[in-house]
Protein backbone atom coordinates (compact mmCIF):
# COMPACT_ATOMS: atom_id res chain seq x y z
CA UNK A 1 0.00 0.00 0.00
CA UNK A 2 1.25 3.69 -0.43
CA UNK A 3 2.27 5.02 2.98
CA UNK A 4 1.50 7.95 2.77
CA UNK A 5 -1.57 9.42 4.58
CA UNK A 6 -2.06 5.99 6.31
CA UNK A 7 -2.64 5.36 10.01
CA UNK A 8 -0.24 3.73 11.55
CA UNK A 9 0.22 2.60 15.30
CA UNK A 10 4.06 2.39 16.60
CA UNK A 11 4.86 0.59 19.29
CA UNK A 12 8.13 0.63 21.00
CA UNK A 13 8.72 4.48 19.47
CA UNK A 14 11.49 6.52 21.06
CA UNK A 15 14.28 3.87 21.32
CA UNK A 16 15.89 2.11 18.62
CA UNK A 17 14.45 0.56 15.30
CA UNK A 18 11.37 2.37 16.47
CA UNK A 19 13.09 5.53 16.91
CA UNK A 20 14.43 5.37 13.53
CA UNK A 21 11.14 3.96 12.19
CA UNK A 22 8.94 6.97 13.56
CA UNK A 23 11.08 9.44 11.44
CA UNK A 24 10.95 7.64 7.85
CA UNK A 25 7.30 7.07 8.33
CA UNK A 26 7.06 10.79 9.18
CA UNK A 27 8.92 11.78 5.90
CA UNK A 28 6.70 9.00 4.18
CA UNK A 29 3.51 11.04 4.91
CA UNK A 30 2.15 8.72 7.48
CA UNK A 31 -0.41 10.12 10.70
CA UNK A 32 1.16 8.34 13.91
CA UNK A 33 0.41 6.79 17.01
CA UNK A 34 3.57 6.41 18.65
CA UNK A 35 3.32 3.99 22.16
CA UNK A 36 6.08 3.48 24.42
CA UNK A 37 5.87 3.70 28.24
CA UNK A 38 7.47 7.25 29.10
CA UNK A 39 5.54 10.22 27.80
CA UNK A 40 7.78 12.80 28.49
CA UNK A 41 10.11 11.01 25.52
CA UNK A 42 7.05 10.55 23.34
CA UNK A 43 6.23 14.03 23.46
CA UNK A 44 8.99 15.31 22.17
CA UNK A 45 8.91 12.72 19.90
CA UNK A 46 5.64 14.05 18.42
CA UNK A 47 6.69 17.38 18.57
CA UNK A 48 9.61 16.95 16.18
CA UNK A 49 7.64 14.98 13.61
CA UNK A 50 4.48 16.78 13.63
CA UNK A 51 7.30 19.88 12.26
CA UNK A 52 7.70 17.67 8.86
CA UNK A 53 4.58 17.30 7.82
CA UNK A 54 3.10 14.37 9.94
CA UNK A 55 0.53 14.22 12.01
CA UNK A 56 1.51 12.47 14.99
CA UNK A 57 0.11 11.69 18.77
CA UNK A 58 1.74 10.49 21.69
CA UNK A 59 -0.17 7.68 23.62
CA UNK A 60 1.84 6.59 26.72
CA UNK A 61 1.51 2.36 26.45
CA UNK A 62 2.92 -0.43 28.63
CA UNK A 63 2.63 -2.91 26.00
CA UNK A 64 3.64 -5.38 29.11
CA UNK A 65 -0.20 -4.59 30.46
CA UNK A 66 -2.70 -5.87 27.77
CA UNK A 67 -5.49 -3.47 28.71
CA UNK A 68 -3.40 -0.54 27.76
CA UNK A 69 -2.13 -1.99 24.52
CA UNK A 70 -5.95 -2.73 23.73
CA UNK A 71 -6.85 0.92 24.55
CA UNK A 72 -4.13 2.22 22.35
CA UNK A 73 -5.98 1.22 19.39
CA UNK A 74 -9.49 3.51 20.71
CA UNK A 75 -6.95 6.10 21.43
CA UNK A 76 -6.23 6.13 17.65
CA UNK A 77 -9.42 5.82 16.24
CA UNK A 78 -10.58 8.99 18.29
CA UNK A 79 -8.08 11.35 16.69
CA UNK A 80 -8.20 9.72 13.15
CA UNK A 81 -10.99 8.12 12.85
CA UNK A 82 -9.70 5.04 11.06
CA UNK A 83 -6.63 2.55 11.17
CA UNK A 84 -4.51 0.89 8.34
CA UNK A 85 -1.07 -0.69 9.89
CA UNK A 86 0.02 -1.10 13.23
CA UNK A 87 3.74 -1.98 13.71
CA UNK A 88 4.34 -4.07 16.75
CA UNK A 89 7.90 -2.83 17.44
CA UNK A 90 8.05 -2.88 21.28
CA UNK A 91 10.36 -5.64 22.80
CA UNK A 92 12.24 -6.15 25.58
CA UNK A 93 15.09 -8.50 25.96
CA UNK A 94 16.46 -10.95 28.86
CA UNK A 95 19.82 -12.53 28.75
CA UNK A 96 20.53 -15.84 30.92
CA UNK A 97 20.77 -19.31 30.29
CA UNK A 98 17.69 -21.88 30.53
CA UNK A 99 19.17 -23.10 33.60
CA UNK A 100 19.27 -20.04 35.78
CA UNK A 101 16.61 -18.03 34.08
CA UNK A 102 14.38 -16.06 36.44
CA UNK A 103 10.63 -16.87 35.68
CA UNK A 104 9.66 -13.12 37.06
CA UNK A 105 11.51 -11.52 33.86
CA UNK A 106 10.71 -14.34 31.70
CA UNK A 107 6.97 -13.76 32.38
CA UNK A 108 7.80 -10.19 31.82
CA UNK A 109 9.68 -10.59 28.34
CA UNK A 110 6.38 -12.58 27.43
CA UNK A 111 4.11 -10.27 28.42
CA UNK A 112 5.43 -7.61 26.71
CA UNK A 113 6.73 -9.45 23.22
CA UNK A 114 4.24 -11.70 23.20
CA UNK A 115 0.77 -11.23 24.71
CA UNK A 116 0.77 -7.23 24.51
CA UNK A 117 1.02 -7.58 20.57
CA UNK A 118 -1.78 -10.05 20.85
CA UNK A 119 -3.96 -7.87 22.68
CA UNK A 120 -3.03 -4.90 20.48
CA UNK A 121 -3.89 -7.15 17.60
CA UNK A 122 -7.65 -8.42 18.79
CA UNK A 123 -8.37 -4.43 19.51
CA UNK A 124 -7.16 -3.46 16.15
CA UNK A 125 -8.70 -6.29 13.60
CA UNK A 126 -12.10 -4.87 14.44
CA UNK A 127 -10.71 -1.67 12.81
CA UNK A 128 -8.54 -2.94 10.10
CA UNK A 129 -11.58 -5.07 8.83
CA UNK A 130 -13.87 -2.34 8.47
CA UNK A 131 -11.06 -0.50 6.52
CA UNK A 132 -12.64 -0.12 2.99
CA UNK A 133 -8.83 -0.73 1.78
CA UNK A 134 -7.92 -3.51 4.45
CA UNK A 135 -5.08 -3.32 6.71
CA UNK A 136 -1.71 -4.47 7.35
CA UNK A 137 0.16 -6.31 10.46
CA UNK A 138 3.52 -6.02 10.62
CA UNK A 139 5.02 -8.09 13.49
CA UNK A 140 9.04 -7.57 14.23
CA UNK A 141 10.27 -10.56 15.53
CA UNK A 142 13.82 -11.13 14.71
CA UNK A 143 16.43 -14.01 13.16
CA UNK A 144 16.66 -15.61 16.81
CA UNK A 145 12.78 -16.76 16.85
CA UNK A 146 13.89 -18.51 13.64
CA UNK A 147 16.89 -19.96 15.26
CA UNK A 148 17.50 -19.79 19.04
CA UNK A 149 20.82 -18.18 20.47
CA UNK A 150 22.51 -19.80 23.67
CA UNK A 151 22.38 -17.14 26.64
CA UNK A 152 18.76 -15.40 25.24
CA UNK A 153 16.77 -18.25 25.02
CA UNK A 154 13.83 -16.01 27.00
CA UNK A 155 13.77 -13.59 24.43
CA UNK A 156 13.91 -16.35 21.33
CA UNK A 157 11.03 -18.10 22.80
CA UNK A 158 9.42 -15.02 23.03
CA UNK A 159 9.90 -14.02 19.41
CA UNK A 160 9.18 -17.42 18.35
CA UNK A 161 5.74 -17.29 19.50
CA UNK A 162 5.30 -14.06 17.93
CA UNK A 163 6.11 -15.70 14.65
CA UNK A 164 3.79 -18.31 14.66
CA UNK A 165 1.19 -16.56 16.03
CA UNK A 166 1.44 -14.81 12.95
CA UNK A 167 1.73 -17.85 10.50
CA UNK A 168 -1.77 -18.43 12.09
CA UNK A 169 -3.43 -15.01 12.01
CA UNK A 170 -2.42 -14.48 8.16
CA UNK A 171 -4.68 -17.51 7.35
CA UNK A 172 -7.15 -16.61 9.48
CA UNK A 173 -7.84 -13.20 8.30
CA UNK A 174 -7.31 -14.24 4.63
CA UNK A 175 -10.19 -13.68 3.53
CA UNK A 176 -10.76 -10.43 5.29
CA UNK A 177 -8.55 -8.47 3.58
CA UNK A 178 -5.91 -7.87 6.72
CA UNK A 179 -2.27 -8.83 5.66
CA UNK A 180 0.02 -9.87 7.58
CA UNK A 181 3.79 -9.67 7.42
CA UNK A 182 6.81 -10.26 9.72
CA UNK A 183 10.00 -8.74 9.88
CA UNK A 184 12.86 -10.65 11.12
CA UNK A 185 16.27 -7.85 11.75
CA UNK A 186 19.21 -9.57 12.81
CA UNK A 187 22.00 -7.89 14.68
CA UNK A 188 21.24 -3.95 15.35
CA UNK A 189 23.26 -1.21 16.38
CA UNK A 190 21.06 0.18 19.51
CA UNK A 191 21.32 -0.23 23.33
CA UNK A 192 18.81 -3.14 23.27
CA UNK A 193 21.28 -5.07 24.94
CA UNK A 194 22.20 -2.30 27.35
CA UNK A 195 18.36 -2.36 28.32
CA UNK A 196 17.66 -6.08 29.12
CA UNK A 197 16.97 -8.40 31.62
CA UNK A 198 18.86 -10.99 33.68
CA UNK A 199 22.97 -11.08 33.57
CA UNK A 200 24.40 -8.51 32.09
CA UNK A 201 27.78 -10.42 31.41
CA UNK A 202 25.41 -12.63 28.75
CA UNK A 203 25.86 -11.62 25.24
CA UNK A 204 29.49 -10.69 25.14
CA UNK A 205 31.29 -10.84 21.64
CA UNK A 206 28.11 -9.31 20.07
CA UNK A 207 28.36 -8.09 16.67
CA UNK A 208 28.28 -4.39 15.93
CA UNK A 209 25.07 -4.95 13.53
CA UNK A 210 23.54 -2.84 10.88
CA UNK A 211 21.87 0.81 11.74
CA UNK A 212 18.71 0.84 12.91
CA UNK A 213 17.69 3.09 9.84
CA UNK A 214 18.30 0.19 7.37
CA UNK A 215 16.00 -1.76 9.51
CA UNK A 216 13.57 1.38 9.37
CA UNK A 217 13.95 1.76 5.76
CA UNK A 218 13.08 -2.41 5.28
CA UNK A 219 9.60 -1.37 7.56
CA UNK A 220 8.50 1.34 5.04
CA UNK A 221 9.76 -1.40 1.82
CA UNK A 222 6.94 -3.54 3.66
CA UNK A 223 4.66 -1.47 3.82
CA UNK A 224 5.07 -0.61 0.02
CA UNK A 225 4.55 -3.75 -0.91
CA UNK A 226 3.41 -6.33 1.85
CA UNK A 227 5.58 -8.99 1.83
CA UNK A 228 5.33 -12.29 3.79
CA UNK A 229 8.88 -12.37 5.63
CA UNK A 230 11.43 -9.41 5.20
CA UNK A 231 14.94 -9.92 6.13
CA UNK A 232 17.11 -7.13 6.97
CA UNK A 233 20.73 -8.50 5.50
CA UNK A 234 21.47 -11.34 3.05
CA UNK A 235 23.36 -12.85 6.14
CA UNK A 236 20.34 -12.78 8.01
CA UNK A 237 18.64 -14.79 5.18
CA UNK A 238 21.47 -17.27 4.63
CA UNK A 239 22.02 -17.74 8.82
CA UNK A 240 18.28 -19.18 8.81
CA UNK A 241 18.45 -20.77 5.58
CA UNK A 242 21.27 -22.56 6.83
CA UNK A 243 19.61 -23.34 10.34
CA UNK A 244 16.95 -25.11 8.60
CA UNK A 245 18.64 -27.19 6.11
CA UNK A 246 21.96 -27.75 8.41
CA UNK A 247 20.39 -27.52 12.04
CA UNK A 248 22.77 -29.71 13.94
CA UNK A 249 25.86 -27.68 11.79
CA UNK A 250 24.08 -24.90 13.30
CA UNK A 251 24.64 -26.16 16.60
CA UNK A 252 28.09 -26.96 16.60
CA UNK A 253 28.99 -23.18 15.37
CA UNK A 254 26.46 -21.93 17.31
CA UNK A 255 28.27 -24.00 20.77
CA UNK A 256 32.03 -23.28 19.74
CA UNK A 257 30.92 -19.45 18.94
CA UNK A 258 29.39 -19.46 22.49
CA UNK A 259 33.02 -20.94 24.30
CA UNK A 260 35.14 -18.02 22.64
CA UNK A 261 32.50 -15.08 23.53
CA UNK A 262 32.88 -16.13 26.92
CA UNK A 263 36.90 -16.60 27.14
Amino acid sequence: MDPHGRVIILTGATQGIGLATAHVLAQAGCQLALATRSKARLDVLAGKLNTVGSQAIAVPTDMGDTQQAANLVQATIETFGRLDVIINNAALGVRDEVTTLNETEARRVMDVNYFGPVALIQAAIPHLKANPQGGLIINISSIVGRRAMPGIAGYCASKAALEKMAESLRIELKNDNVRVSTVYPGVTATRFNDNSLGDSLSGRGRMKGVPPERVAQAILQTIRHERRDVFITLFDRAFVTASMIWPWFMDYLLSSYSRRSQT
